[in-house]
């Protein structure tokens, strides 16, 4: 806290509501009276933007796997990004690829998430047999039925032909349930 009489540094969350547009008018005019003063923030600030550009540019680059939304995805597709698609269903399989021009390849994994508060997924690649990797408490939206999960774009384009199981399973304090499991038949481009 700043000594008496000295201006309050606005918290490092309020800077990412600000940089983001999503500030009132009057919390925007007090960030932008302090930034003024403010070198210490205005550096802050600048750390902020370049965190965000970083992200933005690993993401665009296709390399951060993810869990999208729906809205989230759309917003992409309006913003002329092209994006691969593909709809699999409840324990189900797709044959899939990936072409060049492609900036983001979205799989919709058609998914019960009835009562379910946390999920968990577990991917098994058939190029590393025996090896799991798993990430704990994935974003989703119980009431849409479905999870958007999205790859590592760069590594997906250089591996070669492969097979990719995804379980998705919920947890809670009774312990995990395997809620789906979905198989990616994924074909290489020819080099």
């Amino acid at each position: 806290m700043s000594g008496a009489g000295a201006p309050l540094h606005p918290e490092w969350h309020a800077l990412v509501d600000y940089w983001l547009g999503d500030t009132d008018d009057a919390a925007s005019a007090a960030i932008d009276a302090h930034l003024m003063q403010c070198d210490a923030c205005g550096r802050a600030l600048d750390e902020v933007v370049a965190l965000a550009r970083g992200v933005k540019e690993a993401f665009r680059g296709g390399a951060v796997p993810s869990m999208l939304s729906v809205p989230f995805v759309e917003r992409l597709k309006a913003a002329g990004r092209r994006v691969r698609e593909y709809r699999v269903p409840h324990n189900g399989s797709v044959v899939c690829s990936v072409a060049p021009e492609d900036d983001l390849l979205v799989s919709h994994l058609a998914v019960p998430l009835q009562g379910v508060t946390r999920l968990d997924a577990v991917f098994a690649l058939s190029l590393t047999p025996g090896h799991e990797s798993r990430v704990n408490d994935i974003p989703f939206d119980a009431t849409s039925g479905e999870v958007l999960f999205v790859p590592k774009l760069t590594e997906v384009r250089a591996l070669p032909s492969h097979e990719l199981v995804v379980r998705l399973l919920a947890v809670d304090a009774a312990g995990e349930r395997e809620v789906g499991q979905y198989t990616f038949h994924h074909q290489a481009a020819p080099r």
